[in-house]
C-alpha cells in the first residue's frame, strides 16, 4: 500500500502523537509499504522523521480548509497513488477534502485523545470525510460507541506500542544534584499535563524529602508560569524545568521514578516509556491510565487535581527502595509484553488492509 501521514503539529512540539506517526511510518516501511510523512516545514516531526529515513513532504497547513493545501494534498495523493490517509484530526477536513477530489482513497483519522471541544463539528467531519479512527484507548473506543458518535466498526482501538529501550548511559544526576533522588516527568508545558498540581506536591514534599528533586522534560507557553509558580511555593531549587530533549532514554535510566500528573490523556506514552525502562509509574486516573497500569503490582493511580495524592505516591515510592525496585521491574515486563512495538504495527497493517479496497 501506498501510506500518507498528515501530521501539521507546531514546529517545535514532539510529543506522543507525533512518536506514534514515526513509529507507524517506520513499522509500515519496513513491512514493505511505501509511506510518507506531511508536517510542516522545519518540524521537529519532520527532522525526526528525515533521521529515521522516511520520505516526507512538507504541508504547513493552519487551517480546517484551506483550498491551497486541499489541492496540494489531492495532487499528491494523485502522484504517489495513495491508498491510505492517516490523519490527524485537526487536518481532517483539508487531507478528507483532498482525498475525495483525489479519487476517494481511504482516509482514517487518528485520535491520541478523545473529543473535548467543539464536539458537534469534529463529529461532522469526521462522519464527512473519515472512513474510521485509530484510537488508542478502550475508553475513548467505549465512549464513541456509548454516544452514538459513529457507526459500528468505525472507531479502531490499537494500543501504542512500545521498542525494547536501547542501552544508554543513565544521565549523570548526581554531579548535578548530589544526594537527591530524582522524580521525573515528560511532557508538554500546557495545562493538560497537570503540572501545576506537581509542583504543589512538591512544596508538599519539602521538609519531609528534601532529597527529592524534580525534573520535567518538555517545552511549551506554561514555562514561565511554572517556573514563577515554583518559586512562590519556595520549591525553586527542587524544580528543573529542562525543556525538550530529543533522547528521553538516559534521563529514564538515571531517574528514581515517574510521575505523569495529567488532566487527560489517551494512552500516556511518556509512561509508558517510563515503565519499559523499569521505573515505577505515577500517574493520573484518567481516560486510558487503567489500561496500563491494570493494578498495584506495576505503578500506581492517583485522582487528577491531587497534590496530596501526587505527594503520597511519591513519598511511598522513595521511602521503599524495595517497591520502587519490585514495581520497576514487573512494569517493564508488563508493558514490554502487552504493549510491544511490533505488536502495534501488526495490529495496524492489519486494519489498513481490512479497511482499504483496492479497485
Amino acid at each position: 500500500m501506498n501510506i500518507l501521514f498528515v501530521h501539521a503539529i507546531g514546529k517545535r512540539k514532539f510529543g506522543g502523537g507525533e512518536k506514534w506517526v514515526v513509529m507507524a511510518a517506520r513499522g509500515l516501511r519496513d513491512k514493505g509499504h511505501h509511506v510518507w510523512v506531511g508536517g510542516r516545514p522545519g518540524s521537529l516531526l519532520l527532522e525526526t522523521a528525515e533521521a529515521h529515513w522516511l520520505n516526507t513532504v512538507r504541508l504547513n497547513v493552519v487551517s480546517d480548509i484551506n483550498p491551497y493545501h486541499v489541492w496540494k494534498i489531492a495532487r499528491i495523493i494523485k502522484k504517489w497513488k495513495i491508498d491510505v490517509v492517516i490523519s490527524r484530526e485537526r487536518e481532517l477536513g483539508v487531507s478528507g477534502l483532498a482525498a475525495r477530489l483525489a479519487g476517494k482513497p481511504v482516509v482514517l483519522a487518528r485520535h491520541g485523545l478523545p473529543l473535548r471541544s467543539s464536539v458537534c463539528k469534529h463529529v461532522w467531519l469526521l462522519n464527512r470525510f473519515a472512513d474510521g479512527i485509530i484510537t488508542n484507548a478502550r475508553s475513548t473506543k467505549e465512549t464513541y460507541q456509548r454516544k452514538g458518535f459513529f457507526p459500528e466498526g468505525f472507531t479502531h482501538l490499537i494500543y501504542n506500542g512500545i521498542a525494547r529501550p536501547h542501552n544508554s548511559a543513565p544521565y549523570p544526576f548526581a554531579e548535578t544534584f548530589p544526594g537527591r533522588q530524582i522524580i521525573l516527568s515528560i511532557g508538554r508545558l500546557a495545562a493538560q499535563k497537570g503540572f501545576c498540581y506537581l509542583l504543589d506536591a512538591m512544596a508538599l514534599l519539602r521538609d519531609s524529602h528534601p532529597d527529592a528533586q524534580l525534573v520535567v522534560l518538555g517545552e511549551g507557553k506554561l514555562r514561565r508560569k511554572l517556573e514563577r509558580h515554583a518559586r512562590n511555593l519556595g520549591v525553586a531549587d527542587r524544580v528543573l524545568l529542562q525543556g525538550f530533549v530529543p533522547d528521553v532514554s538516559p534521563f529514564l535510566q538515571g531517574c528514581d521514578l515517574f510521575v505523569l500528573p495529567s488532566l487527560y490523556e489517551g494512552m500516556p506514552n511518556a509512561a509508558m516509556e517510563a515503565m519499559a525502562h523499569g521505573k515505577p509509574a505515577i500517574i493520573t486516573k484518567v481516560d486510558g491510565a487503567e489500561e496500563l497500569i491494570p493494578d498495584k503490582r506495576v505503578g500506581m493511580l492517583i485522582p487528577p487535581r491531587d497534590p496530596k495524592a501526587i505527594a503520597a505516591a511519591v513519598a511511598k515510592y522513595l521511602d521503599d527502595d524495595r517497591l520502587r525496585e519490585r514495581t520497576g521491574q514487573q512494569a517493564r515486563e508488563h508493558v514490554l509484553h502487552h504493549f510491544a512495538q511490533q505488536r502495534m504495527i501488526d495490529e495496524l497493517e492489519v486494519c489498513l488492509k481490512a479497511i482499504h479496497k483496492p479497485k
